[in-house]
């Protein structure tokens, strides 16, 4: 596993200006000085934003790199595609913008972002993106997003100015309502207290609620066989892939589902959770004791 992917990527990103900005800059020789103008300022905006967001270590600053590192590989395709690339170039810069969107994505990048708003003894991991979500519209939102972002500016900068401004004020508008949607999946979170721990995911419940040290009686990996409709368990971990969690507690908690219409407390003694991180958050709770 690699250690420290964050360091890695800003590393990989800081330099990024020289494989991908090159290819891109060499594609628009041939136009005129507007259009390189516009198109550089438009990539060093982004470049910029990323390295920031990803400097200061935030919830927010992980929505922007998961925006905008991945978006570097279409934005090359499409830019060879439209005015030819050399060869060689182009294979440096797309593996380098494959090497920076995979790093982005990973796991462990999303812990040490979110990890950036802890403070005093708290540790906070990423909840894993629901199944239906991560099949459905995310990849969509995501794509309305970028196109958004870059579809209006490219044209108006080309001489299309009947198309482009008015796509640039809709693709503007649709993308911050499409970021603050996709926003919500890097606000999910357990985070552990002195007390406990707590699991923020307002995608499953309408509040967080916390899990007290002396209420836990076990926590482990969930058995295939456990009954999910029993009434004392809630199961908050949306049918995510990979490994789910399983905490009892000796007493109960009370959680409000989140469900259309009149949402309901229960009272419940286990919760099926499934962070993306299962081993470390396992260890993280055995170093705090809460394993017995």
């Amino acid at each position: 596993m690699i250690r420290n992917p964050l360091a890695i990527f800003i590393g990989l990103w800081a330099v990024l200006p020289f494989s991908l900005g090159a290819a891109i800059d060499s594609a628009f020789a041939q136009n005129d000085d507007q259009v390189r103008t516009s198109v550089s300022v438009g990539v060093w905006i982004a470049w910029g934003l990323v390295l920031g967001s990803s400097i200061i270590r935030r919830p927010w600053g992980l929505t922007i790199m998961r925006i905008l590192a991945p978006a570097t590989v279409p934005t090359l395709l499409v830019t060879h595609w439209s005015a030819t690339m050399p060869a060689g170039a182009l294979a440096i810069a797309l593996s380098h913008a494959v090497l920076v969107s995979l790093l982005a994505l990973l796991p462990e990048t999303g812990h040490l972002m979110v990890d950036g708003l802890s403070y005093g003894d708290e540790k906070r991991f990423l909840l894993r993106v629901p199944t239906a979500v991560l099949f459905g519209p995310l990849p969509l939102v995501w794509a309305i997003t970028v196109s958004g972002i870059f579809s209006g500016p490219i044209l108006v900068t080309s001489g299309r100015w009947g198309v482009g401004l008015p796509l640039w004020g809709i693709g503007w508008t649709l993308a911050v309502f499409a970021t603050r949607s996709m926003h919500q999946l890097a606000r999910r979170w357990i985070v552990f207290v002195p007390n406990g721990f707590v699991i923020h995911d307002y995608l499953a419940t309408r509040e967080p609620f916390l899990l007290r040290r002396q209420d836990i009686s076990s926590l482990g990996p969930a058995a295939a066989e456990i009954d999910v409709s029993s009434e004392d368990l809630i199961d908050v971990s949306q049918l995510a892939l990979g490994p789910v969690l399983h905490v009892v507690l000796r007493g109960d908690v009370e959680v409000v589902p989140r469900s259309r219409g009149v949402s309901e407390v229960r009272q419940v003694a286990q919760i099926l959770f499934s962070p993306t991180r299962p081993g470390v958050v396992l260890g993280e709770a055995h170093q705090r004791k809460l394993l017995r």
